[in-house]
């Protein structure tokens, strides 16, 4: 799940309302689409209402709805509406129903509201939309006979497992024995510090096979290291052996499925070896799915492991369904239908196709093709599908009207536009996010560009941009303020990669929130918890296939609306608050000299009061004698027009013996006699020494020195330069203009009686204000963010000089 936040102070008895739209990917498991409204008010609601909106032109097979707090009485207030292609499902409970008992102050509501349909399928080749050149197959054949598969579980037994992780893994494991295939090939490898098989070689999924299973999982026990390496590499040569000896089906599916709850301490622990011996090991011919369980594991590695090896991972929370988390991933994969499926389309008429090629397809799930009709006289798109199926090849043949579709379509809605050309967009960078994570370094630098490209010109919130919220004030210029996309850390989320949504399923759910708060207080909103002071809440949802759009929008609190178009964005486009409780300051111009992230997520905006003379000033920035880090910047004289009189154009590092000096025209890197000079921008990633710097998008340099500060130069404005602190291990002796605040002295802002703040910085106070200012840094540039700005004068610089 992710969760953006955004803080804003209120003042007593005003009001401030916050409305977030967004899309989010719903994925086909076990044959049904899912909608989940995460309801926590932890409070009574005076109006509260779930409203939810779905077309679909295929037709609706079922259609149902459900709720942990969902008594009899709740039920009443629980409405659904339904025909061929539409559905209306609306929960509107009074305060009384929504009280714990009669004379109650508590809710009853808690939990996830759940909506889960899908639709009719008339053809096995799949259903396809065209719009504007760019079109969408959706394949989810239903009614061919499962491949058997051969599974082999490779699970965790190490010391961290113990306890009420292997108890749930026991569990687990023996309702999934239980619904083993008597056609089935299986086996079962634990590992600690050691590995041990359950049986030298795979054996069928028989009655007595599967019992004997049983009594060895109800036996396993947690303890020693972790041995990954080693495990999954016994696995693999598990089903060698069994294909070298023919024990093994002709037509079936083989799988790994590794569970584990840490990183590799035993055996090999190298993790870039782990990955080259699996991938080597492996070579295309099985899937590799890893499930990390819990909160200490080495998810990237997982995640790493399974994208070279044509699966997905997937995070097992610690919670008291574990088990059920588990069983219910093995669910999604435990009928396989068709294996080694291609999809091709109209030669010569088709480009930038996404992904065409994969190794399985699971009973339930649905597989989603996108791409570009660049032939303009193109009548007919024709598509082959070819896939291997447990009798004989597949070779399904089907063929879609480019202007008729258009035709049916072209009177639909979509609330971001053409949806199945930003479906076509979702899948490619989804797909380019996980072949960065295997890429060579010069292949992840393109691949990185491609993908920031497509993420900006979408408005795709991941792991390469950044969110922008909008903020306009009555009489005033709109305002922006920014939420950089979250990163796992091991919190609770729905299967996802860098902001999207894993996996090739489909359906767009399209909400909007909107959350309105009174008082004097910060607000912190997420979308996992809305304990809020609030008068109202209220959701509406529409859910549609992607062709049209029924409902409207209202002045409710929180408006959800969901669209079942098949992709993921988040987008706050809606934020209004009274404009006497923040009093900000914004000029489109105008950029900080400094910004500073200060722990907690704000940012402090440093800058330079006064004006230079004619002579450029020079600036000690940072100065740490225990690393040998210098960084100096050449302040002048500005033209005067926006809020600052001065910026900088020249920024010298020294390291050690070497000497880089950055200007907006070219870059010169000096060690001893040796003086090198280059261009700037230009395109290019220099190596020297301990010294590493390379340019993005043109404008930005990255320098990494000893691979372990990281600082970024931006070119902006002209020939202005900026320069900010990516990632650093300063000493606590460091000084400097803005090396002061990275020495890890306390750092905290004070805020007194007559609203008067003031920030205290080791032994020394300043007064600060809270304002907008223009973002320069990469991805950001054309944002603001909202900061604490602190003004020192240029006095303040002799005294650091």
């Amino acid at each position: 799940m992710e969760e953006f936040k955004v803080g804003i102070n209120v003042a007593a008895s005003k009001k401030v309302t916050f409305q977030l739209t967004y899309e989010e990917l719903l994925k086909r498991h076990s044959g049904k689409y899912e909608i989940h409204i995460r309801v926590q008010p932890k409070q009574l609601v005076k109006k509260f209402k779930i409203d939810v909106y779905i077309t679909e032109p295929l037709g609706i097979s079922f259609l149902t709805t459900e709720a942990p707090f969902l008594n009899e009485n709740l039920t009443k207030a629980l409405s659904k509406t339904q025909n061929d292609k539409e559905a209306y499902i609306s929960f509107n409970p009074t305060l009384q129903q929504q009280r714990i008992c009669a004379k109650c102050e508590e809710t009853k509501i808690n939990g996830d509201f759940i909506v889960k349909y899908d639709v009719n399928r008339e053809t096995a080749a799949g259903d396809i939309q065209i719009v504007n050149g760019y079109f969408v197959h959706y394949f989810a054949p239903e009614t061919l006979p499962k491949l058997p598969k051969n599974v082999i579980f490779v699970i965790d037994v190490s010391g961290s497992m113990s306890g009420r992780k292997i108890e749930q893994t026991r569990e687990a494991l023996l309702r999934i024995l239980s619904d083993m295939h008597s056609d089935d090939r299986f086996n079962l490898i634990t590992f600690s510090s050691s590995v041990s098989t359950w049986k030298t070689a795979v054996v069928t999924g028989s009655t007595s096979h599967i019992e004997n299973a049983k009594r060895h999982v109800k036996g396993i026990h947690a303890r020693g290291g972790t041995n990954i390496n080693d495990a999954v590499l016994e696995a693999v040569n598990m089903l060698d052996d069994a294909e070298k000896k023919e024990i093994l089906p002709e037509r079936s599916a083989s799988i790994i499925i590794l569970l584990t709850d840490g990183a590799p301490t035993s055996g090999v622990t190298d993790k870039n070896e782990i990955r080259k011996n699996v991938k080597n090991a492996i070579k295309q011919r099985y899937t590799l799915y890893c499930l990390g369980f819990g909160y200490d594991v080495d998810y990237d590695l997982l995640e790493a492991m399974a994208l070279e090896n044509g699966g997905v991972a997937r995070r097992i929370y610690e919670d008291s369904d574990s088990d059920l988390q588990l069983q219910g991933f093995y669910n999604e994969i435990a009928t396989p239908i068709l294996s080694d499926i291609k999809f091709l389309y109209s030669e010569n008429a088709v480009s930038s196709l996404t992904t065409n090629i994969f190794r399985h397809y699971y009973m339930g799930s649905e597989i989603v093709v996108a791409g570009h009709i660049e032939d303009n006289s193109l009548d007919v798109l024709a598509v082959q599908i070819n896939a291997r199926a447990s009798q004989n090849d597949l070779v399904l043949n089907t063929t879609a009207s480019v202007q008729g579709m258009a035709g049916i379509l072209k009177n639909q809605t979509y609330i971001f536009g053409e949806y199945t050309e930003r479906l076509w967009a979702y899948l490619t960078i989804q797909q380019l996010l996980e072949q960065i994570i295997s890429a060579s370094p010069l292949q992840k630098e393109l691949l990185t560009q491609k993908a920031l490209e497509l993420s900006l010109k979408y408005n795709f919130v991941t792991s390469l941009t950044s969110m922008v919220v909008t903020k306009p004030t009555e009489g005033e210029d709109t305002q922006t303020m920014l939420a950089d996309k979250p990163k796992d850390e091991g919190k609770k989320e729905e299967d996802t990669i860098s902001g999207f949504s894993r996996g090739k399923a489909l359906r767009v759910m399209n909400q909007r929130r909107k959350f309105t708060v009174f008082g004097g207080r910060s607000l912190f909103p997420s979308l996992s918890d809305q304990a809020l002071d609030t008068e109202i809440i209220s959701e509406q949802l529409l859910a549609l296939g992607g062709r049209s759009r029924l409902g409207s929008y209202n002045d409710q609190v929180i408006h959800k609306e969901i669209m079942s178009t098949r992709r993921i964005h988040e987008d706050l486009s809606e934020i209004r608050e009274n404009k006497e409780a923040i009093q900000p300051r914004f000029s489109v111009s105008d950029y900080p000299h400094f910004i500073i992230q200060l722990e907690g997520g704000s940012h402090l905006c440093l800058n330079i009061g006064g004006r230079p003379g004619l002579q450029p000033l020079s600036v000690q920035l940072i100065n740490d004698p225990k690393t040998e880090i210098q960084v100096f910047g050449q302040l002048l004289r500005a033209d005067g027009r926006g809020k600052l009189q001065s910026s900088f154009n020249k920024f010298i590092i020294r390291y050690g013996t070497s000497k880089l000096a950055v200007s907006s025209a070219e870059i010169s890197l000096e060690n001893g006699e040796h003086i090198h000079h280059s261009p700037w921008p230009f395109s290019a990633t220099y190596y020297y020494d301990r010294l590493k710097f390379t340019t993005e998008l043109g404008k930005i340099l990255r320098i990494t020195l000893d691979d372990k500060v990281t600082l970024v130069i931006v070119v902006y404005e002209g020939d202005s330069l900026a320069l900010y602190v990516d990632s650093h291990p300063f000493s606590e002796a460091t000084t400097g203009l803005i090396g002061q605040f990275y020495n890890g002295a306390d750092i905290s802002i004070l805020v007194n009686a007559g609203n008067k703040r003031k920030i205290i910085y080791g032994a020394i106070e300043n007064p600060v204000t809270r304002e907008m200012w223009k973002d320069y840094r990469p991805q950001k540039s054309s944002s603001s963010i909202s900061c604490w700005v602190l003004q020192l004068p240029l006095s303040t610089l002799e005294l650091l000089n």
